[in-house]
């Protein structure tokens, strides 16, 4: 790659612009077609014919000037934001045809790489020009000239079709890592959704006696529980006219706010009812909701004194609840099904959840004591998964950093071929590849092994897993695509063989030149990883995995606070790692095992990432009707 900054040409110089007037509507006269909206642009990289495109019609005029080719280039040109403005997609073979609508401009490179001009036009510095170039006030467009005008880097033809190749298979590889993380939060989300579910229906001794309760919500609840109307638990407030205290908001995703607005916000949400003298007290522990968003989850307890909009509804707390449990409670999936059901309205957003209406829901409600544990479990339980929420968001953000930062230096010329150094991941996993060079059966499930052993027991940084429960042991798939990817990049090893016929690693022109890097970036673990790595070279996969789960196990109990056993680890994994497990060990093999860990020193200290449980029965760490220190 060249290392100097490219030349750059006038966009129009190079490509055809063309702003579309195919509008949405359809009439008498005009030819039935395929339209690729904004929408479409905006959220796919590529324009493909699996995309559902509205149908619309158009002038035969029309159609000769927006029909879409293979290789033409779609940009937004009309926005809300100047800097959220000319978002590009390629369109690809399979939407040949499909005509450009209205706020889109197609681009139809005339005298550069098709692939080279999309990414280009993602290039930070060529983003800003269009964001300079934007006119207007509460929206902003890009006219035809202004689109032409902005400068885009123009290389010579090699290096276009270099940069484009090189930049179809690093942002590939990166997607895919971005995908798989964002699955995992997915994952996350349902157990949180499904824990709290399960708490606030079955309480924390999962095996009290049940009892029918008629409610669709919750067919069953502990016998001693009761089921009251919110009538019997709330009662409606209008009291308002206190301006001294803060604005609150409700929100679909976090609830009632536990601060005042912004000014910006405050200012926009005051000006609506022009009056702020109407807003409605809520004290801390009132039920607070959005009468027109209920049904979509805008409702709350308040954890502190505030005002909410007059078109909200508060309700006061007749008797002594715990806030905790009825927020957890009325947010879940069930509940705010239910609220919809009773809100008024014909189509959704016209739906209204009045009190009248709200107040005849029937709910279950535990002893006030009950309702204080079970609200401390899931809050408890709760922050554990936000955190790890968090970290696999900020993961996703570095990847998405990283991206863009790919995209500008390559397109640009600032990228240069010296690579930065390589990362822990990739200098890990080559010494354990290295090092394993004369065993004839090492493949993936190994490496995979030994990386999670090299961050949970000897403790490098810059792994960075997010390990699940899966039937060969700890797993992170989108760690094991990001290392392939560079041991491949860095001419390290290559990866031989499929996902189904099991995967080796072949030794390229570097193979065993990481030494020197892996010193520099951890020279004071390099000892213990070879030493870790020499003392299960020689075992199988199958041993390894044992021994790698069983790790997992014992460590995840420490990290949750757990009293040890010998036969409460062997039971863990078998009963509530995965569903293949017992039938792959025995428990006789998985103690020989455990006393092998025990006296080579392959003993957990808490340390590290936990494992995410992908078992229905055991979706946190350290909860259900479990006492502490007990597993079941």
């Amino acid at each position: 790659m060249i290392s100097q900054v490219f030349p750059t040409r006038r966009l129009k110089t190079i490509a055809q612009v063309r702003p579309s007037n195919v509008d949405k509507l359809t009439r008498v006269g005009e030819t039935v077609v395929g339209i690729c909206n904004y929408v479409d642009v905006y959220k796919n990289d590529d324009i493909t014919g699996d995309i559902e495109f509205m149908q619309g019609s158009a002038t035969e005029a029309q159609i000769e000037a927006f029909s879409l080719q293979a290789g033409d280039i779609l940009i937004t040109k009309d926005s809300e934001t100047p800097t959220d403005i000319a978002v590009p997609a390629f369109v690809m073979p399979s939407a040949a045809g499909v005509v450009s609508g209205y706020h889109l401009a197609l681009v139809r490179p005339k005298s550069v790489n098709p692939r080279f001009l999309f990414w280009a036009l993602q290039a930070k510095p060529v983003s800003d020009a269009f964001s300079v170039e934007a006119k207007g006030v509460t929206r902003f467009g890009l006219s035809t000239g202004a689109i032409g005008a902005v400068r885009v880097p123009y290389p010579s033809s090699a290096v276009q079709q270099e940069v484009a190749a090189s930049l179809d298979a690093e942002t590939t590889r990166i997607d895919a890592l971005i995908r798989s993380k964002r699955r995992m939060l997915k994952l996350i989300q349902g157990r949180i959704t499904a824990r709290t579910h399960a708490l606030v229906t079955q309480g924390l001794d999962g095996g009290a006696e049940l009892a029918e309760t008629g409610l669709g919500t919750a067919p069953l609840v502990p016998r001693h529980w009761q089921v009251m109307r919110l009538a019997t638990l709330f009662r409606e407030s209008g009291d308002c006219g206190d301006t001294s205290l803060p604005v609150l908001t409700i929100s679909i995703a976090k609830g009632i706010s536990d601060r005042e607005l912004g000014d910006e916000d405050r200012d926009r949400m005051v000006n609506r009812s022009e009056d702020r003298s109407a807003y409605k007290i809520v004290r801390s522990g009132d039920l607070a909701y959005n009468m027109m968003r209920a049904w979509q989850g805008a409702l709350g307890m308040a954890s502190t004194d505030g005002t909410v909009s007059p078109a909200y509804v508060v309700a006061r707390p007749k008797t002594p609840i715990d806030p905790g449990f009825f927020e957890a409670l009325l947010r879940t999936p069930m509940m705010i099904e239910e609220m919809r059901r009773r809100s008024k309205g014909i189509i959704d957003f016209r739906r209204r959840l009045y009190w009248a209406d709200a107040k005849n829901i029937r709910v279950q409600v535990p002893p006030l004591d009950e309702q204080v544990a079970i609200a401390a479990q899931i809050a408890s339980e709760k922050r554990k998964l936000q955190s790890l929420h968090g970290a696999v968001e900020r993961s996703i953000g570095a990847l998405l950093s990283r991206r863009a930062s790919l995209i500008t230096n390559m397109t640009s010329g600032s990228a240069s071929k010296q690579q930065s150094p390589p990362s822990n991941r990739a200098l890990v996993a080559a010494e354990i590849v290295f090092r394993h060079r004369t065993v004839l059966r090492f493949g993936r499930v190994k490496l995979q092994k030994l990386l999670y052993l090299a961050e949970a027991h000897v403790g490098i940084g810059g792994l960075n897993g997010y390990y699940q429960r899966e039937a060969a042991g700890p797993l992170d798939r989108g760690m094991l695509d990001d290392v392939e990817g560079e041991l491949l990049s860095r001419d390290f090893y290559r990866k031989d063989g499929t996902d189904g016929g099991g995967i080796t690693y072949g030794a390229l022109s570097r193979s065993g030149q990481h030494v020197a890097d892996l010193q520099a970036a951890i020279p004071d673990k390099v000892a213990d990883l070879r030493a870790l790595i020499d003392l299960v070279r020689d075992l199988d996969t199958r041993a390894t995995e044992m021994v790698t789960t069983l790790y997992a196990v014992w460590n995840d109990d420490l990290i949750d606070g757990r009293q040890i056993s010998d036969d409460a680890i062997v039971e863990g994994l078998l009963d509530d790692w995965h569903p293949e497990k017992r039938a792959k060990f025995t428990a006789t093999d998985l103690h020989h095992w455990l006393a092998w860990m025990k006296r080579t020193g392959l003993t957990p200290r808490g340390y590290g990432p936990r494992t995410i449980e992908t078992m229905p029965k055991d979706l946190f760490a350290g909860t259900g009707n479990q006492g502490k220190g007990e597993r079941r």
